[in-house]
């Protein structure tokens, strides 16, 4: 796994610092799930389960090119921000583990069958974002959560995680959301400097496509 480069700190950077924000660790993968589970709760892979969530989560530790963060008080996990450098590397990445994931895919199932539409649709989605090609140096935001909202935890996680990904070099970062029913969320994005440049479709899902660029 890769992380930020370590500059003299000063202001909001001293302040992320202080704030506890460190590597992700795979002894932090219980914490992880905890907090995905709050933060994203009735969200496909929340509904997957935790066995599921895990897999994802030390695929994402697996990959030369992730970057994946948490943000840590007195010993307790209060958010988490995970992405990649590459994107399409990480989805190749990915599909090459599908058979370490079949028994958390099977679980999932197991208690909710209805859930099988979609493990087809995400597994689709993988599989033409495999296929891809972004433009060289991208970078993508793929999870950010926190257990309370309104503390700053999320954008102390965000600028860490943006900092870190144009310190290695990275000519943007790409992330999505819901585009409908999600005002907050879009607030939020474009309260840090992320653009909309697109949507797109994922089964029942419109997706908003946000890019930010490096300053200057």
């Amino acid at each position: 796994m890769t992380t930020a480069q370590t500059p003299k700190k000063t202001g909001r950077d001293e302040d992320d610092a202080q704030a506890g924000i460190r590597p992700m660790e795979r002894a932090d993968l219980p914490q992880v799930v905890k907090v995905h589970r709050m933060a994203f709760h009735g969200f496909f892979l929340d509904r997957m389960g935790p066995a599921f969530l895990r897999a994802y989560y030390a695929a994402v530790l697996d990959y030369p090119g992730s970057m994946a963060l948490v943000l840590e008080r007195e010993g307790k996990i209060h958010g988490f921000a995970v992405g990649f450098m590459d994107p399409d590397g990480f989805y190749r990445h990915f599909r090459a583990r599908r058979i370490r994931l079949l028994p958390a895919i099977a679980l999932g199932l197991l208690r909710r069958p209805w859930l099988l539409g979609d493990v087809l649709g995400n597994r689709n989605r993988v599989e033409t974002s495999a296929d891809m090609r972004k433009p060289s140096g991208s970078a993508e935001l793929s999870s950010i959560g926190v257990a309370a909202k309104g503390d700053g935890s999320g954008a102390k996680l965000l600028r860490a995680f943006c900092k870190g990904m144009f310190d290695q070099g990275a000519s943007q970062i790409l992330l999505t959301t819901d585009e409908a029913d999600n005002e907050a969320v879009h607030r939020f994005y474009r309260k840090h400097g992320f653009q909309a440049i697109g949507v797109e479709d994922r089964g029942n899902r419109r997706l908003t496509v946000y890019r930010l660029l490096p300053a200057g």
